[in-house]
């Protein structure tokens, strides 16, 4: 796991509630104890947590949330009990102790589960399960969102997708179906970007969106290096704030990872791709190609009948990746041009019609 990469999602889970719930098998399991420390380490950094053990005993769970100094609680009635056994459980982690509490019931989506869930507001409904986790074609299946689930035929324990989707339709944003005996499962699904399971989405989690005020910084932070190695062309936070609507960013879990201007020349009914770049952690999964698409649609929609880019250090990108043929500076718009010999930048030019 990369650290700094792991760190950006701190602030994000603070405050945060989520269930745990732990599958049968697995409350024998000597890799409970590597699910129990990730809990902790969560719970240190200020998620609020329910732990579930399916069927009727909390008793070894409890035992083992104890060995890792887990700061816990035991609700006395399984959740099947009904609304009281619910109620006592919210109680619980309201005051700031990790609940543990049987589900009372087979099977990870029992409905005294879900009811916890549903009334703790929880953002996430977590399954450590024993059997391995979605995959299709061989590769596991690391995202899909809830809509997706009934169309996926084609992959392994679609079943249990189904399911984790209905819990989704019910207020849950996120179902994540986690193999339980991979040490470090927790953190490793939920600090990193891909994940090591599968997460059924009912919200968004991959988002293109126009770059707000308050993301400047960041923005300018992300893309400092570049700006320095002359890769990019230097901006400034009053330079972005005066042309703001022009700017989008990617998002994966609210968290920006990618960049993208598009800048407007109307009068010769063309548009610039500008300022694309991606953080190196996220590099290779097309989040850059889904950016350029993203802008060539926003032209289309803005009546311009072509895009261009320039570029000192992504020549092989634009020409390969994504068949922008090299152009003439002449094609440029009189005022770009101009901009550009002034720069002194070597800039190769890139473009493709749009219509």
């Amino acid at each position: 796991m990369n650290v700094r990469s792991a760190l950006e999602y701190v602030p994000y889970f603070r405050g945060r509630t989520m269930l745990v719930h732990v599958d049968a098998a697995l409350l024998q399991a000597e890799e409970l104890v590597d699910a129990l420390l990730d809990a902790d380490a969560l719970s240190e950094i200020g998620v609020h947590l329910a732990l579930v053990a399916e069927g009727e005993d909390t008793g070894r769970l409890a035992r083992r949330a104890g060995e890792c100094e887990l700061r816990y609680a035991v609700a006395e009635q399984p959740l099947s009990c009904g609304a009281a056994a619910v109620e006592r459980a919210v109680e619980i982690v309201r005051r700031g102790q990790v609940a543990v509490v049987a589900s009372g019931a087979q099977g990870r989506f029992d409905e005294g589960s879900v009811q916890l869930a549903l009334a703790l507001g929880a953002s996430k409904y977590i399954c450590l399960q024993n059997g391995g986790v979605p995959g299709r074609g061989g590769s596991p299946i690391f995202a899909i969102p809830e809509q997706e689930v009934d169309a996926c035929t084609d992959c392994t324990h679609a079943e249990e997708l189904r399911a984790a989707a209905v819990v989704c339709r019910r207020g849950i944003p996120r179902v994540h179906l986690l193999e339980g005996r991979h040490r470090g499962v927790l953190l490793d699904e939920l600090f990193s970007e891909e994940g090591v399971g599968t997460m059924v989405h009912a919200d968004s989690y991959r988002e293109i969106r126009p770059l707000q005020l308050d993301d400047i910084p960041e923005l300018l932070s992300m893309i400092a290096r570049c700006m320095a190695d002359s890769k990019l062309v230097q901006r400034t936070y009053e330079s972005i704030q005066s042309r703001l609507s022009s700017y989008y960013v990617y998002t994966l879990d609210d968290t920006i990872v990618g960049c993208v201007a598009l800048y407007p020349y109307p009068e010769v009914k063309k548009a610039e791709l500008g300022c694309l770049f991606i953080k190196k952690n996220y590099e290779g999964h097309g989040y850059g190609r889904a950016l350029c698409r993203f802008v060539e649609d926003k032209a289309r929609e803005q009546g311009f009948t072509a895009i261009f880019a320039l570029s000192q250090s992504a020549v092989a990108y634009f020409r390969d990746r994504l068949g922008y043929p090299e152009l003439s500076r002449d094609e440029l718009p009189p005022a770009r041009r101009a901009l550009l010999e002034q720069s002194g930048r070597s800039s190769a030019v890139f473009g493709k019609q749009l219509v």
